[in-house]
């Protein structure tokens, strides 16, 4: 058995450095790097076999389609690349008309060259997202810019609170670190609305009535405010310190108990561990991800803040959203002179392109599968297929089956590219696997290649490859070359230190902003009970599924006494209805689980039956334009 040095620089916050090993039988085999201090020798399951599970797949897109009345056709890449230069020549002139989006299949800093082209071609963009929109916008308010301690300070802390972020199914080495916690005699405590994952992560647990969250902060803070345990050195940085009092004041604990559906007796536990500094608080993304996640967000900043956890070694409020700079992606940027581009909402997305004035004529997408992951799918689906679309694919999604062309790019191990991970300080090199090996097919190119190739029909100016890379690293890690990067794997960067220890933040005012309003949560519409909720699953990274995993039905849970429990048969198929329409699940249930949430599998494909953002609205959240997917209320009826 032999082995290579490579890393992952998927869209995970991990970052993990990895051994690709190739057996006696051909098999490549892939495990963290043991010498990576934070890696540790292992990697999540979805890496393991990645090698013949997807980049050896059968089904894998190995050339460039055409689709001519309906169907697609292979094209060569000077056929494709050409009729797709023509299209944005003829609109050169109105670059609104042009849509572009990348997201982050990636974080390699090649990978995000379509960035570079059409941004100097001013085309329009989105504006919102659907993953830490809510969230950091959130962070931003209150704190000035997003930074964050690293996962591994909470082995300094008193305690953990793992606040709505499952780490069975994502981000496992944060999980390690909370395991590694435990064995010191670190006590945890999860709060979440019962989805499964959490069990081996925490000794005690607060279920949460879904989107509530604010409430049972709140609650925590009006008990440490009535106890005298307010931090009084934390208040004084803190604008909107004097309004606190009466905002808490005007409801009482027992209100706040109802409307988060949590005991006092958990609301005291709760505060008394926040009081208990450093404590490290966790937060997922599933509490922004509501009509009101940010203010959700808000009001945990504001309980971490005001007992005193902002600022102390093994404190503070871990969310695997910030850049800390450790590389530069500052080449894709456009010109500083070049007019601001318009932007169309990614909450409504298939919304906005019907009505679009001017028209939007040409959309490109990249590394992303908006029919599976954004709301109001079947929308989406529809305003792609009736415009000029290309879709950067290496597998026939529902968002490629839209497309006029498909550009089949290289894939993970068969490119290399640079990245940063959220979760350590260290510079990532993703290396291609030994060609002897993998051999990439013959008709793939490299995001970079393909954005080269655009450049010179275009009459662009376009830099190599070994220039960005060298130029990103020299921003972000001077102790650091690209020589040395690609020697050695992995490189050092500037440690961060504790976030906020000098008591200033990055606020015009230099002071930590306190959330003013607690918003009542609406009541859940006539025919609707159950408060959809899209989980992540271990097996699959968001929408990038394999077809055999999408055969049987998508598993609908609820709790044993969700109020559709006893007239439904779980041995019989049942159907999730929204107002946009249904979808066949099978049930099961889930002791634990809040009753009115229901479970349903993120990132199924709506042509493989599983699509359930079809099934969700178009909303936005209360900040940054997060999609609030968990604002869509449900009902279960049986299969007829």
């Amino acid at each position: 058995m032999t082995t290579t040095l490579t890393a992952c620089l998927s869209h995970c916050h991990d970052g993990c450095a990895l051994l690709a090993e190739r057996q006696e039988d051909g098999r490549i085999r892939l495990r963290g790097h043991p010498d990576h201090p934070f890696t540790a020798g292992f990697c999540c399951a979805k890496m393991q076999d990645y090698v013949q599970q997807t980049l050896q797949r059968p089904d894998r897109i190995v050339t460039p389609l055409i689709k001519q009345d309906g169907q697609f056709h292979p094209a060569s890449w000077e056929e494709a690349m050409d009729l797709i230069a023509a299209q944005l020549t003829a609109l050169r002139d109105t670059p609104e008309r042009i849509l572009h989006h990348i997201d982050y299949a990636s974080f390699g800093v090649l990978h995000r060259a379509s960035e570079y082209i059409f941004g100097r071609l001013g085309a329009a963009g989105l504006a919102g997202g659907s993953c830490v929109r809510a969230m950091g916008a959130a962070i931003v308010k209150d704190f000035g810019v997003q930074r964050e301690p690293h996962w591994s300070t909470a082995l300094a802390a008193r305690r953990i609170v793992l606040w709505g972020r499952n780490l069975a199914a994502q981000t496992p080495h944060a999980g390690r670190v909370l395991l590694q916690a435990r064995k010191k005699g670190i006590s945890v405590l999860a709060i979440h609305p019962g989805d499964p994952g959490y069990t081996p992560f925490a000794d005690q647990t607060i279920r949460i009535r879904p989107g509530s969250d604010r409430f049972l902060a709140a609650a925590a803070l009006k008990i440490l405010k009535d106890t005298g345990r307010l931090d009084q050195n934390a208040l004084a940085r803190c604008t909107g310190a004097d309004a606190l009092v009466p905002l808490l004041d005007a409801h009482s604990l027992d209100a706040l108990a109802a409307a988060c559906d949590v005991s006092p007796e958990s609301i005291h536990l709760l505060a008394d561990w926040m009081a208990d500094a450093p404590v490290h608080v966790v937060l997922g993304r599933g509490l922004q991800r509501y009509a009101l996640g940010g203010e959700n967000v808000r009001w945990v900043n504001a309980l971490a803040m005001c007992s005193g956890n902002i600022g102390r070694e093994g404190g503070g409020i871990s969310f695997a959203g910030g850049d800390k700079g450790h590389v530069s992606y500052g080449w894709t940027k456009a010109p500083a002179d070049m007019p601001r581009r318009r932007t169309l909402p990614f909450a409504a997305l298939g919304q906005a392109l019907e009505t679009a004035e001017p028209p939007v004529t040409f959309v490109w997408t990249e590394g992303w599968n908006p029919v599976a992951t954004a709301p109001d799918a079947a929308r989406i689906a529809q305003a792609l297929r009736g415009r000029f679309h290309v879709a950067v694919e290496p597998f026939m999604t529902d968002t490629a089956a839209c497309a006029t062309v498909i550009l089949p790019p290289a894939l993970l191990f068969e490119r290399e590219d640079i990245a940063r991970a959220a979760g350590h300080d260290f510079v990532m090199h993703g290396r291609p696997l030994p060609p002897e090996w993998h051999t990439p097919p013959a008709g793939v190119r490299s995001n970079f290649q393909i954005q080269s190739l655009l450049a010179a029909r275009l009459g662009m100016d376009f830099p190599d490859a070994d220039t960005v890379l060298a130029e990103a690293l020299q921003t972000a890690t001077p102790a650091g070359t690209l020589a040395a990067l690609r020697s050695q794997g992995w490189l050092a960067a500037q440690p961060q230190p504790v976030p906020w220890a000098d008591g200033q933040f990055a606020t015009k005012n230099g002071r930590f902003h306190l959330v003013r309003t607690l918003t009542p949560e609406p009541p859940a519409p006539d025919g609707y009970p159950l408060r959809l909720l899209t989980f992540v699953e271990r097996e699959s990274l968001l929408s990038r599924r394999r077809p055999e995993q999408m055969q049987d039905l998508p598993v609908a849970r609820i709790a044993p006494e969700s109020p559709c429990a006893a007239a439904l048969d779980p041995a019989r198929p049942a159907r999730l209805v929204t107002p946009l329409g249904s979808m066949a699940v099978r049930l099961a249930l889930r002791p634990g689980l809040h009753p009115e949430g229901v479970l349903v599998p993120r990132g199924g494909w709506l042509s493989r039956g599983w699509g359930i953002n079809a099934l969700i609205e178009p909303r936005e959240a209360d900040l940054g334009g997060q999609a609030a997917y968990y604002a869509q209320w449900c009902r279960l009826e049986q299969e007829s």
